[in-house]
């Protein structure tokens, strides 16, 4: 039987080379020929293309027995192992089933979640108690023993990444300037390495990778990068958003802490060690044509100037 395969389009292409370089070519090109194995092997029936991701291929499909799915193809096949090992550990619907993995070609199957809906691109904020209850989740049923990298390791590969596009967008440079985000770079590393409380963190916990699970489940977080280390560090993301300013990100922190266990403080803190990274957010490539990114980012400006050194 010869399988269906959806052709990857230049948007794919162009999301991919623009995270990864142009040497993924290669790679994007064998990309066909291991889906129609897998679709053999798994006997998935192809969907269309997710329009999502800049490190993977992303596509709906259908089980054998009928369950709607998604699989996810991906070059760094170590961090979709580790991807897949976190969503195996979480016995928790506040994440996706896992339905097959083949780690010598760097692919996942997963469930896909109902209705579906990235928190991202809804109109309003959601509940503290939704937030709390789904990083709570994560934090009490995921296991921590396993061979998850350090959080310092994360830190490291999310500053140098921001380096990069700071070197290839100069632009970037005037809204958060070296010094500036070195410091934050600094206090990250510094709030990494002390002693806390140790979790098997989500790593990646943004409003793009939180889905809408329907009224009984709630929302779901995808697209992990686990690692080991201080709870407080999952909220950052989720409490910053559509804040606005300030004073809300300060009174979600302290409703937020105390309903995640955490110190409001601590919280605070890494708020302020990501600062500089969330207004580069607001001003990078593909941002900047909103007309009031500059007054969005202000916010965060003023968080990251409250690192001293």
């Amino acid at each position: 039987m010869e399988w269906f395969v959806p052709s990857l389009d230049e948007g794919v292409r162009r999301r991919l080379r623009k995270r990864l370089g142009k040497e993924i070519d290669p790679w994007l090109d064998e990309v066909p020929a291991v889906l129609a194995t897998l679709g053999e092997r798994w006997g998935v029936k192809f969907g269309t293309l997710i329009p999502q991701g800049s490190m993977s291929v992303v596509i709906r499909c259908d089980t054998a027995d009928g369950r709607s799915a998604v699989l996810k193809i991906a070059p760094d096949r170590e961090r979709l192992g580790m991807e897949a090992a976190a969503l195996a550990t979480w016995a928790t619907p506040h994440v996706p089933s896992v339905y097959a993995v083949e780690a010598a070609v760097g692919a996942l199957l997963t469930e896909a979640i109902k209705p579906g809906a990235m928190l991202r691109d809804t109109s309003g904020y959601p509940s503290i108690e939704n937030v709390a209850e789904l990083v709570n989740s994560l934090h009490t049923h995921g296991s921590s023993a396993t061979a998850f990298p350090p959080l310092t390791r994360r830190i490291a590969y999310l500053f140098d990444s921001w380096a990069r596009q700071r070197h290839l967008h100069p632009e970037l440079v005037e809204v958060v300037p070296e010094g500036l985000f070195e410091r934050g770079r600094g206090f990250a590393a510094r709030l990494a390495a002390q002693p806390s409380p140790t979790v098997l963190l989500h790593g990646d916990l943004t409003p793009v990778n939180v889905l809408d699970g329907g009224d009984r489940r709630g929302l779901v977080a995808i697209d992990p990068a686990p690692c080991l280390g201080d709870p407080a560090y999952d909220a950052i993301d989720l409490l910053v958003w559509k804040a606005g300013d300030i004073a809300t990100i300060e009174a979600r922190a302290a409703v937020l802490a105390t309903a995640i266990g955490v110190d409001v403080a601590r919280l605070l803190d890494w708020c302020v060690a990501f600062a500089g990274m969330f207004a580069l957010d607001l001003a990078g490539p593909g941002q900047r044509h909103a007309d009031n990114w500059r007054e969005r980012a202000e916010p965060f400006l003023k968080l990251a100037s409250r690192v001293s050194s």
